[in-house]
């Protein structure tokens, strides 16, 4: 059963004067039948009294706009309802449910997402990450339009939400893969192996028959293009701690670079998304492959090389 209640959802207060402490709100979604996604964060920095956009959206595989911005002004809105740059959040009735809409240069944009199940709670301080003291996410389906080239779009995929806060120091991740497919109501997976100091951290859920099942183990075997960063498949082994195994294998449509300049001066965080045709067991389903590469020496790796 889940812990997250409504006051939850709503914007939080750090506990110390700590720069890094930042609140952050997300929701990615991809429609596999028509190749066109987006990703939409907002990062909120109350110490820093600053908040930052990072957006992206892709119709028929070609992206059709982008707003990144790190120094917008920090937002009075609460995130049941908050504008930042083009994006503007709100809350629906129920847990499960989010509106939103995006107004960009060439692009405008209205989305609906439901959840499957209520939020589920993850740790991304495990191996010595410090990712946020407080996670939690959930996956479900995406309806709405996407307004460009003079014309409108409709949209039927599925998306994925989180919600996170507390202090973050993205050097303490410096490579990772993820992945969410969902396949239905009944079958859906948000699977993680992030690099922390000491190597990679496989963490995440299967969603299989209305319960949620705990990752364990999970070898993502990605591919990725010779640019270094942009994934063009998988073929991921995902075990739980409830004795579960899947095989999940994925081909990339469409990529799109996530990221950019953060509010700390050790680390800008930067991934490239894949828009992803998945299968698993006959079932056909879609969601993102994120990888983010290595992109300098972790703890161990200096330890071995004799650096420490």
């Amino acid at each position: 059963m889940s812990r997250i209640t409504k006051p939850d959802t709503l914007r939080h207060h750090p506990e110390a004067d700590d720069p890094t402490w930042q609140e952050s709100f997300f929701l990615g979604w991809c429609d596999i039948q028509r190749n066109s996604g987006g990703s939409h964060h907002i990062s909120l920095c109350p110490h820093l009294r600053r908040a930052h956009v990072w957006s992206w959206l892709v119709l028929n595989g070609q992206r059709v706009s982008r707003f990144q911005s790190h120094t917008l002004p920090l937002p009075s809105d609460n995130l049941n309802d908050m504008t930042l740059g083009p994006l503007h959040f709100v809350a629906g009735a129920t847990l499960r449910q989010l509106a939103l809409t995006g107004s960009f240069d060439s692009a405008a944009m209205h989305l609906a997402f439901e959840a499957f199940t209520d939020p589920v709670e993850l740790d991304f301080q495990s191996g010595g990450m410090k990712l946020g003291s407080s996670h939690y996410e959930c996956m479900g389906r995406v309806r709405g339009a996407v307004q460009a080239h003079g014309k409108e779009f409709a949209i039927a995929g599925s998306g994925w939400h989180d919600h996170s806060w507390g202090p973050r120091r993205f050097s303490s991740n410096p490579a990772g893969r993820w992945l969410f497919a969902v396949f239905g109501d009944d079958l859906a997976f948000s699977v993680f192996s992030l690099g922390g100091p000491s190597g990679a951290n496989e963490f995440g859920y299967v969603l299989d028959g209305g319960v949620i099942h705990p990752v364990g183990r999970a070898t993502f075997r990605a591919g990725v293009a010779d640019d270094g960063i942009s994934p063009t498949g998988c073929d991921a082994l995902i075990r739980t701690t409830t004795g579960r195994g899947y095989r999940v294998s994925g081909r990339v449509n469409a990529t799109a670079l996530t990221g950019g300049a953060g509010w700390q001066n050790d680390s800008v965080f930067f991934a490239m998304d894949g828009l992803t045709d998945f299968e698993c067991g006959g079932r056909l389903g879609e969601g993102f492959i994120e990888v983010s590469e290595i992109k300098t020496l972790n703890a161990a790796l200096r330890t071995e090389l004799g650096l420490d």
